[in-house]
């Protein structure tokens, strides 16, 4: 039996152009449908907050080109079942992708607005948007679930010292991602996507899953609160 006194969380990358191609299986619309409806079954019209993470669209000069951070930028969005279409249109889509360089451009979306173009030269690294998670939901009194899409195998170390110094009693923390690209050797070390060595952390290889996959970890590591 699930909590009710759960909110979800959706962390998704923008690198590629693929991502805001909304009918495509595996775009940010896609999950964000899916995780709307996780998100339903444990209170029905909650909804979820998504942060977006990818290339900053003016990067901070002051960081330098070496900082860690630099370049990067996270943006988090609400999204409600009755504004769903209404959020695809805002931040799933990049209505100018396609268009060449002498054609009329039309509207921007706030992603294209707010984030960079992705793909090339850098991608948006993922340990600030993990940061902003866990800035954003410090104090929270309630149970919050984090799925979160990975599709770099950056900073994974830095990532998982992160949350291990994170408040595990209360968040958990659910990675996913093509095993091909999120440095697959270091998550399932030790069993480290099962939970065996941060409870609160899992990691499920892939890109296609069903809700009860994703939920499988945070169902276990709930009961052992």
């Amino acid at each position: 039996m699930l909590s009710d006194d759960v909110r979800v969380v959706l962390a998704v990358p923008t690198s590629w152009n693929w991502y805001f191609e909304p009918k495509k299986k595996g775009s940010i619309a896609w999950y964000a449908e899916r995780v709307l409806a996780i998100a339903d079954k444990f209170q029905p019209g909650r909804g979820l907050d998504v942060f977006l993470y990818g290339e900053a669209k003016e990067p901070d000069a002051s960081k330098g080109p070496h900082h860690e951070d630099a370049g990067t930028e996270v943006i988090r969005t609400r999204l409600e079942r009755d504004s769903l279409s209404e959020w695809i249109g805002d931040w799933a889509v990049r209505p100018n992708m396609e268009r060449g360089l002498f054609e009329d451009h039309v509207p921007a979306s706030e992603v294209e607005r707010r984030l960079g173009v992705g793909e090339a030269p850098w991608y948006g690294r993922p340990l600030p948007a993990v940061r902003a998670v866990g800035e954003w939901n410090a104090g929270y009194g309630g149970t919050t679930l984090v799925i979160f899409w990975l599709d770099r195998m950056t900073q994974a170390e830095e990532m998982a010292r992160y949350i291990g110094r994170y408040d595990a009693s209360r968040t958990f923390w659910q990675f996913f991602g093509d095993p091909d690209d999120v440095y697959y050797s270091f998550w399932s070390r030790q069993g480290m996507h099962q939970g065996k060595v941060l409870p609160q952390l899992g990691f499920h290889f892939g890109l296609r899953w069903s809700t009860r996959a994703v939920l499988r970890g945070f169902s276990r590591w709930e009961k052992s609160l």
